[in-house]
């Protein structure tokens, strides 16, 4: 069979920047798969569809994938824009070690993405050892830019970012002749997710979910061996540098922001 196409899988096609990643993907053509927990997408197209489907559930997973015909693309993009973050004052300023994720932060980033990774994984792997034209399978997130710095305020969802950076760079490893990963990481974005989290912030410098899928839809669709990590930031005149790591700010600004000051 020749393969001659682009499948991009595209989890979390419910939310905002999900949406915006599916409507920009069949703009260009390519197949698109919006994953989704519940409420559909409005897009029609011949080159989408949508499945409804539980990514904390394996036996979910198999059910619902059986059926998508992987053999007749030659690339297959997994996108994931899955993530709950939470504001964490851990008695500020005494700050306390966290001694583990809290459950609802690693199921939403960790187990809704690691089982359909997994599922993909082995499935195109069986096809690739039929057939010495691999298929390519490209692995991507979106995280946070200030993942890097861990700040208290949010740590427990950056140490998630890191785990499903690691599961990435793992899997490349594993399959370094046609597996490859990418990283977005992207500043403060409204959403209604974002803004039932920090209903009070001044989103005037927030990026919106159409600048986060141009500055990086290139990269997604690209192509690239290994492993990159690319960084969108729309600057704000008020930052501070050394903000990240500077314990006072960060709880100033976030205790104001989720009106828990």
């Amino acid at each position: 069979m020749k393969r001659n196409k682009t499948l991009v899988l595209v989890a979390g096609a419910g939310g905002e920047i999900g949406t915006e990643f599916c409507k920009k993907i069949i703009e260009k053509k390519i197949d698109c798969i919006g994953i989704i927990r519940s409420k559909e997408i409005e897009i029609n197209s011949e080159q989408f569809s949508q499945l409804i489907c539980h990514l904390e559930n394996q036996n979910e997973i198999e059910m619902i994938f059986k059926n998508i015909d992987f053999n007749q693309y030659r690339k297959i993009i997994y996108l994931h824009t899955i993530g709950v973050d939470k504001f964490e004052s851990r008695g500020y300023p005494k700050i306390k070690p966290m001694p583990t994720l809290p459950p609802d932060v690693y199921s939403t980033n960790v187990n809704t993405f690691k089982y359909l990774l997994k599922y993909c994984a082995k499935r195109i792997s069986a096809l690739n050892l039929q057939s010495q034209k691999k298929i390519k399978f490209k692995i991507a997130i979106i995280a946070g830019e200030g993942d890097k710095y861990a700040p208290f305020v949010i740590e427990s969802f950056c140490e998630a970012k890191y785990i499903l950076r690691q599961y990435i760079q793992s899997y490349i490893k594993i399959y370094p002749r046609w597996v490859s990963g990418l990283s977005i990481n992207i500043t403060s974005t409204i959403t209604k997710s974002a803004l039932k989290v920090r209903p009070y912030a001044d989103t005037k410098y927030w990026l919106t979910p159409q600048e986060v899928v141009v500055k990086s839809f290139n990269k997604l669709v690209g192509s690239f061996s290994k492993y990159k990590e690319i960084d969108i930031i729309k600057n704000s005149p008020n930052f501070v540098d050394g903000y990240y790591e500077n314990n006072t700010l960060l709880y100033a600004k976030w205790s104001k922001e989720t009106g828990l000051d």
